[in-house]
């Protein structure tokens, strides 16, 4: 499968170039020429446990060199490896096909604690009947085992008429599970996620934050604290023995005793 040509996205239909300019985000706002950054992705099928961990265990020099790095699980060990060791930045799968396992929730959400997205490729279900089927309800399966959280859409289109504008994209999210707001969310803050997991993967999960700290204006101007005096000895609570009152015996009982 050969890349498209962004030349040939340009004179597209205007859905696609919403989609472009949803992209770009930000930067068709102050430049009228797009700047779209494309990352490089390497994307393993396989169905045995021992290349997937070989692919993906350790510093390797193939994994290395790409961007992102996607695994497709071809049998349930595969998967299961994927979402709890393997490190990956996406899991796909090819919905359009009855898949060999199912999806558990256990496994997945353990998948989404590791920063592990899941990919839906929605072009499979505009081909064919049957496809299309099998497509909505493995995606359904998909959304309810991972609560519509942690999901990219992507397209995986063979030519440029199967591509479509995003709020169609939105639209058909929404037909598989996903609410309005996930589905959004598929589209823009998770595709970034995906790339903030990579580049701390290829950085070997390290990161420095640097903030700029602005000096306070008043030093005098803290927080005042409410103090107490130290605490007394023990002895200072003590009556000294000239303080004390003396009260006299009572002799009423002596007094009696007598008068009889």
């Amino acid at each position: 499968m050969q890349p498209l040509d962004l030349a040939s996205l340009q004179s597209g239909t205007s859905s696609l170039q919403d989609a472009l300019r949803m992209q770009q985000g930000l930067a068709w706002k102050h430049s009228s020429e797009p700047s779209i950054n494309q990352l490089t992705r390497l994307t393993l099928h396989t169905e045995d446990s021992s290349v997937a961990a070989q692919a993906f265990t350790g510093v390797q020099a193939t994994a290395a060199s790409y961007d992102l790095v996607a695994i497709e699980p071809l049998s349930d060990r595969v998967l299961l490896q994927a979402c709890a060791s393997l490190e990956v930045d996406i899991v796909t799968f090819d919905l359009s096909n009855r898949l060999p396992f199912r999806f558990k929730p256990g496994p997945l959400q353990a998948a989404l604690k590791r920063g592990v997205h899941f990919e839906i490729c929605y072009a499979s279900a505009l081909r064919e009947e049957t496809a299309r089927r099998n497509f909505f309800a493995n995606a359904l399966a998909l959304t309810r085992a991972t609560r519509g959280k942690g999901i990219i859409v992507s397209s995986s289109a063979r030519s440029a008429f199967e591509l479509r504008g995003p709020y169609d994209v939105i639209n058909m999210a929404t037909l598989f599970g996903l609410s309005e707001q996930d589905a959004k969310a598929a589209l823009t803050t998770n595709c970034e996620a995906v790339i903030a997991h990579a580049q701390a993967r290829k950085a070997y999960k390290g990161a420095v934050i640097i903030e700029a700290v602005q000096p306070a204006q008043d030093t005098n101007q803290t927080s005042q604290a409410v103090r107490f005096p130290p605490a007394a000895p023990e002895a200072a609570f003590r009556q000294s023995p000239a303080k004390r009152k003396s009260f006299p015996p009572n002799t009423s009982k002596q007094r009696k005793r007598k008068s009889r």
